[in-house]
């Protein structure tokens, strides 16, 4: 029995629906396998930056020589270099407030560090209102908070640091930019301190003290004194990495109440994937 040609009418509009369904299933099929292949490649790629960032960050806890020889690292002493911590305290309420034997100590290290003071007062305000500063909390994470330009903390690396408050300035290991700030000297000044705290000619605070007031004869300096020591040990580092001579990398290590080095901050610009 012959169909009836409505019914071929019917069909063929449903065959042609078929073909678009189909056809169209086969692409997003398609388009799905592609957008998942790309996004496996990408978190391939996700993987192999985060396993060679661990390896980098790995080169601080290291002594022995980085195998990539495109790569080099540059050792940085951070325990005499000016502790941002020193710039508040805290009271019985728990309220903060600035030292401002501290904050003059500050203005004139960030005058010889970065040939400016104005930053002075919006990095004293923000630790002032901000948690307490802790591991893990760096310099440029802080600058990058309050917007100063990337160049001018690249500039300030060299002079100051953020680490808890307990880490003290290491005297025997500052620079002399570092102690003429710290204790308001003259260049020929700070050279001799220098000179007297490498020779153990000033071994303590006491000797110091004596040295200090010879040059500010109504000047007390037991205050800022308290955050300071004179050691050989060291117990905040650096480390640069360069790859072709290019910094990329900034990593910052701390050594813990255990005697531990341990992850303070790491910062990368870049990372080389050679």
């Amino acid at each position: 029995m012959k169909k009836n040609p409505r019914e071929h009418a019917f069909l063929l509009p449903l065959a042609l629906l078929s073909l678009l369904v189909i056809s169209i299933l086969a692409i997003n099929g398609f388009s799905y396998i592609k957008n998942h292949t790309k996004l496996l490649a990408q978190h391939k790629e996700a993987i192999d930056i985060e396993q060679k960032k661990y390896n980098l960050e790995k080169l601080s806890f290291q002594n022995d020589i980085v195998q990539n020889p495109r790569i080099t690292k540059v050792p940085v002493t951070l325990s005499g270099i000016y502790n941002l911590s020193f710039l508040t305290n805290t009271d019985a309420n728990g309220d903060v407030f600035i030292n401002l034997e501290q904050f003059d100590i500050f203005r004139r290290l960030l005058s010889t560090c970065s040939s400016t003071q104005d930053i002075a007062i919006p990095i004293t305000e923000y630790l002032r209102t901000a948690p307490v500063l802790v591991k893990g909390f760096g310099l440029l994470d802080l600058l990058n908070e309050l917007s100063i330009p990337l160049d001018t903390g690249v500039q300030l690396l060299r002079c100051i640091r953020i680490a808890p408050e307990p880490y003290k300035l290491n005297l025997s290991l500052a620079s002399e930019i570092t102690l003429q700030a710290y204790f308001d000297l003259r260049p020929a000044d700070t050279t001799r301190l220098a000179k007297y705290i490498a020779d153990k000619t000033i071994p303590h605070n006491d000797a110091l003290k004596v040295f200090l007031k010879n040059i500010h004869v109504n000047r007390d300096f037991s205050t800022v004194l308290r955050s300071t020591l004179m050691s050989s040990r060291l117990d905040h580092r650096g480390t640069v990495l360069k790859y072709d001579r290019e910094t990329f990398a900034y990593l910052d290590s701390i050594l813990d109440s255990k005697g531990n080095w341990t992850k303070n901050r790491n910062f990368f610009l870049w990372i080389p994937m050679n």
